[in-house]
């Protein structure tokens, strides 16, 4: 079933208006009617069933009592690296359930986000994929960050993914974690120091090498797998 996302709080029985892509996607895209049953969830994460009464409006129904978000907190900071692949990695990331996703400019990343469509396309891209997924809420797509800024996401565990003696699999569960991924070329050596520094403990994922995108989902899936 069809879920959508609404910027505000909304109970049952009401009456609310939907916005342009919303009913443009319902109407124009699905080509549905008034007897199709929608779910939309509001800013609280609440979730509803709803249904069309015009072409502007749409009545909310009963409340659906469900959770669909981790017990555990995910923030991935993810340095910045091909386009297609970071886009690729919200997606994934936010149907494995991670809360918060922080655009790292690392030394060594070739790409940089200057432009505010950037970053409105990453949100649309986590917005569709919390929808398409049912998730409770959006993930928070942050600002850009450079080295000095990482201590403002640390978690109660914090780890970089590095080539380190510790494996994964000595990773605590935990209520929150953060964890960084590095670029194409991986981190220079006094960058990789002064997130250590920081409070965050180097871990390995295992033998090979893996690229970042695949180093993001593998890291999320191990800590979703210690956190059920």
């Amino acid at each position: 079933m069809q879920q959508y996302f609404v910027d505000k709080e909304i109970q049952s029985d009401e009456i609310i208006e939907l916005d342009k892509e919303v009913l443009h996607h319902l109407i124009k895209v699905l080509r549905k009617d008034s007897e199709y049953t929608f779910r939309i969830a509001d800013m609280n994460g609440k979730i509803f069933h709803a249904h069309l009464i015009d072409d502007k409006r749409c009545k909310i129904d009963e409340f659906l009592d469900e959770n669909n978000e981790l017990d555990c907190d995910i923030t991935c900071i993810l340095s910045l690296i091909k386009s297609d692949k970071f886009e690729l990695c919200i997606q994934k990331l936010t149907e494995l359930g991670v809360k918060r996703i922080v655009p790292y400019s690392a030394r060594r990343s070739v790409v940089k986000i200057r432009e505010k469509k950037k970053l409105e396309r990453f949100e649309k891209i986590a917005r569709e994929s919390s929808e398409q997924c049912h998730r409770n809420f959006i993930p928070e797509i942050c600002d850009p960050c450079d080295l000095k800024d990482l201590k403002n996401y640390l978690s109660e565990r914090n780890y970089i993914c590095y080539e380190s003696e510790k494996n994964i699999s000595d990773i605590d569960r935990s209520s929150s974690v953060t964890y960084i991924i590095g670029p194409e070329g991986g981190f220079e050596d006094q960058e990789y120091e002064k997130i250590v520094s920081m409070g965050f403990e180097s871990i390995s994922l295992g033998k090979r090498i893996l690229r970042a995108e695949t180093a993001a989902l593998y890291m999320t899936s191990l800590i979703v797998g210690k956190n059920q």
